[in-house]
């Protein structure tokens, strides 16, 4: 004969309190056997195996969603594959709250650097040859050629390439997922730029020595620790020139589920 227990011998045996008994069974996860003749729920010995994963499961901050397809889950295929996921997603939110000590611990408000969370954009880059701190022409240039095809423009962004007095740069536009990328030929090509957690330094001396801009976020990194995930980027807000910030991806942002 099958031992049932009532919900507050269950919730002894298992060391989980009856309101996360009750809350897992109104989501789905749980359910019980059967009621007493007063009413009462009644649950089975082999349901403390599967009280226990997921608590264990909503410990490592698993959600809710996340534990009912596994536990729906039959594949063991599929079921591996949800850990190996939730695996890979844990580390990449760690490696966010790494970040985030690292900033606090770093005296990084005293040296004006920020952190910052960039969104994933879509973002058009044209190559492009000036002097130091003599861009701006050229990006008005490419920013009118964007405007003739009718692609409203986010961002704008420089990236150095090579060179110290002529430099050889990439000028990027941020604009919609959606633009018709068709007309783009030769050097000319679009990045789909993830979502980073940036350390971020405003730049407001003279442009020509915007070097010194760069030099002062590489010794904050190298510094500090930081391993950088991609290129610094100037990066100026709409089409504002005149201003600008020195970005560097320091992770990869893993946006987290309900």
């Amino acid at each position: 004969m099958v031992k049932l227990m009532t919900i507050q011998a269950f919730s002894e045996r298992v060391g989980v309190a009856k309101s996360a008994i009750r809350y897992y069974e109104e989501k789905g996860l749980l359910g019980p056997v059967e009621r007493s003749e007063g009413g009462y729920r009644l649950y089975r010995e082999d349901q403390i195996k599967t009280v226990r994963l997921i608590t264990s499961l909503r410990m490592a901050d698993i959600s809710i969603a996340d534990i009912q397809m596994y536990l729906n889950e039959t594949n063991t295929s599929k079921r591996q594959q949800m850990m190996a996921d939730w695996i890979h997603s844990i580390k990449k939110r760690r490696d966010v709250l790494d970040t985030s000590l690292r900033y606090l611990k770093g005296n990084s408000l005293n040296e004006r650097i920020y952190l910052i969370e960039k969104e994933r954009e879509t973002v058009i880059w044209f190559p492009a040859i000036s002097r130091i701190g003599k861009f701006g022409e050229l990006f008005m240039e490419k920013a009118e050629e964007l405007k003739k095809r009718n692609v409203p423009i986010q961002n704008s962004y420089l990236k150095y390439i090579s060179g110290l007095d002529l430099i050889q740069a990439e000028i990027g536009f941020s604009v919609p997922p959606t633009t018709d990328t068709t007309w783009m030929s030769g050097d000319v090509y679009k990045e789909e730029m993830a979502s980073a957690m940036c350390i971020a330094m405003p730049f407001t001396g003279s442009f020509e020595n915007i070097q010194d801009g760069y030099e002062k976020l590489f010794n904050y990194a190298v510094t500090h620790d930081w391993l950088p995930t991609g290129d610094v980027v100037e990066w100026y807000r709409g089409n504002d020139l005149s201003t600008v910030e020195l970005l560097l991806p320091v992770t990869d942002i893993v946006k987290r589920g309900v």
